[in-house]
């Protein structure tokens, strides 16, 4: 069962920070007074702090209780390093986290609770878990207790838990010492079926707030992060585009098309998309999108997608900062960039000067198209491929045709010959041109842009 501990004060007018919550993860009597401490650090918070209890019985219920309530938490705090580095080891931390320390000042309190609770005991002949030795010792001198019959394990990674139980059967059946102390809940509950004194070493409350307050300072960043601007700059790159009257209608009509996908897939991130140019175009986003975006950074937004659909290159620069003009004017510089590179991969840069190269997402294999367009026709993509076999145009210009260039290359009549330029522009194949004006006077000849990019 999980508590939401949260302020009974509502924030105060105009708070600007954000809210958090912290998951609070261990053994579940640790937990309550985890959430004790976090009801009293929430109504002294300047900000909106709520905490997250996923208490547990066994060490095997971590994994189990912290998956449940990673999607609703900023960060976490567990029991003790022991359970952070299986979480941070087994790849199911999701969110900044820290633990509990184990410091001298929770010895202290053990030792005190052994005088008061264990008969004949001895507190200068004991075995202790996970401290230092150099914790071990500072402590007992602050006492003014001699360690010579002191026995330690200190936690060297999650492997070394493992022996902590047998550590403290052999030092008691030596009859070395007279209680042990651990930070593990397994472990005292073995040594307690054993008949061995043993008392669990926990964190003082001081220790605890210590723990919460930096847990908060995480979750705040994290989600100061998500809310962070980040603008994607995503600039065509048509080569041996024409400057005539065609070719301007032509990238009129290539803008339209870039306009419309962008909108689409921005869409699903709560993005909006600015034209600037025929050519230059901004979504504006926030941190937290762009991470889905660009799956943490491991691809470029819209590279690919946009290239395969478009025929042409297109380069994307993407920017973040803490305003509009800082996120603009970062994607605007790593756009630049990307150009200069013929948009062979996206580039992200950040108001730290971060500069990572994104590269275009992986060819999609699956039979099914990831958009809602369908497949070429066959017979469509047979009839551009004949005509462009049977022109010869020069290195880097279009492709363009008209009516009776296509009669006669398929030997067909005009009629035939528009039906089947029509047929291209419904698959997608070519693009209507304005009509040429001719200097002989008469009837303007209609011309068509054979999308040839998509041959390849």
């Amino acid at each position: 069962m999980s508590d939401l501990i949260q302020p009974t004060e509502p924030p105060t007018a105009g708070e600007r920070l954000p809210a958090v919550t912290v998951g609070l993860f261990g053994p579940r009597k640790l937990v309550r007074t985890m959430a004790e401490v976090g009801l009293d650090i929430a109504l002294r918070s300047a900000g909106r702090v709520r905490f997250l209890s996923g208490g547990y019985d066994d060490q095997a219920d971590a994994e189990e209780r912290y998956l449940k309530f990673r999607d609703r938490i900023d960060s976490a705090v567990f029991p003790g390093p022991w359970v952070f580095d299986i979480a941070t080891d087994g790849h199911w931390l999701t969110v900044p986290s820290t633990h509990l320390p184990l410091t001298g000042a929770a010895l202290y309190a053990a030792l005190l609770r052994a005088s008061l609770t264990i008969e004949d005991v001895d507190l200068s002949r004991v075995s202790i878990d996970s401290l230092s030795t150099a914790d071990v010792e500072e402590a007992y001198a602050e006492i003014g207790l001699d360690t010579t019959d002191v026995y330690d394990i200190p936690y060297e990674g999650p492997d070394s838990v493992a022996g902590f139980a047998a550590f403290h059967r052999e030092k008691w059946e030596q009859q070395h010492t007279t209680v042990a102390l651990t930070t593990i809940l397994s472990v005292e509950r073995e040594l307690r079926a054993q008949g061995i004194p043993v008392l669990r070493i926990a964190p003082t409350r001081s220790s605890v707030r210590d723990a919460l307050e930096t847990a908060i300072l995480l979750g705040r960043g994290t989600r100061m992060g998500a809310h962070q601007l980040a603008m994607i700059a995503v600039q065509l790159i048509p080569a041996g585009l024409s400057r005539g009257e065609s070719g301007d209608y032509w990238q009129q009509e290539l803008a339209l098309m870039t306009h419309q996908k962008l909108l689409s897939e921005a869409r699903q991130v709560g993005a909006t998309v600015a034209r600037r140019s025929d050519t230059l175009f901004l979504v504006t986003t926030t941190h937290g999108a762009l991470v889905r975006l660009t799956e943490q950074f491991t691809i470029a937004p819209f590279l690919g997608g946009l290239t395969a659909q478009l025929g042409v290159p297109v380069a994307i620069g993407v920017g973040a900062g803490q305003t509009a003009r800082d996120a603009e004017g970062n994607a605007l510089i790593a756009v630049e960039e990307s150009v200069s590179r013929d948009g062979k991969f996206a580039v992200y840069l950040d108001d730290t000067s971060t500069r990572t190269e994104l590269p275009p997402a992986p060819a999609v294999t699956e039979a099914t198209p990831p958009d809602s367009t369908s497949p070429i026709d066959p017979r469509a993509l047979e009839i551009v491929t004949s005509i462009a076999a049977a022109t010869t145009p020069a290195a880097g210009q279009q492709v363009v045709v008209d009516v009776e260039s296509v009669a006669d290359i398929m030997q067909v009549t005009q009629r035939t010959g528009l039906r089947m330029l029509k047929e291209l522009v419904e698959a997608g194949l070519a693009w209507p041109l304005p009509p040429a004006r001719s200097t002989a006077g008469g009837r303007p000849r209609q011309q068509f842009r054979l999308l040839t990019e998509k041959l390849d």
